[in-house]
């Protein structure tokens, strides 16, 4: 499977996971000194999700994501839980923290 493919698959398999509601990125790379797979995956989730299940979604991604990257790819997934897209993510998790 090609790298394109690869990222349709994985943003398609993701799109599937429960309160996911976009799948904005998918960002396939290797590590500069390993050239270990990396997957970077960007997810739109409700903006009134708990983090508690913030938590559990962005577990189900990685799975999801790991059955489908090269073997021993490293998967990194970023939740967007903005309530628009002019809300950067930063503010969302800097009010989380307070």
């Amino acid at each position: 499977m090609s790298g394109s493919e690869t990222q349709r698959a994985i943003a398609q398999a993701v799109g599937r996971v429960k309160n996911v509601r976009t799948v904005p990125l998918v960002r396939l790379a290797h590590e500069d000194d390993t050239e270990r797979a990396i997957v970077v995956v960007r997810v739109g989730l409700p903006p009134l999700l708990p983090l508690t299940e913030v938590v559990t979604v962005i577990a189900h991604v990685q799975l999801t994501v790991a059955r489908l990257a090269p073997g021993g790819a490293a998967v990194h997934v970023e939740p967007d839980v903005a309530a628009d897209e002019a809300t950067p993510t930063e503010a969302i998790v800097i009010r989380a923290m307070e």
